[in-house]
């Protein structure tokens, strides 16, 4: 999935309420494959960098684990704009 197509994936997921919407809590780091990116919804494989977000306690979801680039197309989308 290309910046664009990622971007209007996590911006439909933060409408829906499927993401939230900054309420990051911590994060980890790793070169792990497996899973889907909750950002953009396609796999992570081993060769990709992502990241295990945790959301702030009582947020739901709990975590969710992002491709590196969507987690910054996420922190960014949450800057810019309001929850509706």
């Amino acid at each position: 999935m290309d910046h664009a197509e990622a971007t209007l994936a996590i911006r439909w997921r933060l409408r829906q309420r499927i993401l939230p919407h900054g309420e990051l809590w911590r994060r980890l780091g790793e070169y792990t494959g497996g899973g889907s990116c909750g950002g953009c919804g396609e796999r992570i494989t081993s060769a990709q960098a992502s990241y295990d977000v945790d959301f702030t306690p009582g947020v739901i979801p709990q975590s969710i684990r992002f491709h590196r680039e969507c987690f910054e197309i996420w922190q960014c989308e949450c800057q810019s704009a309001l929850p509706s």
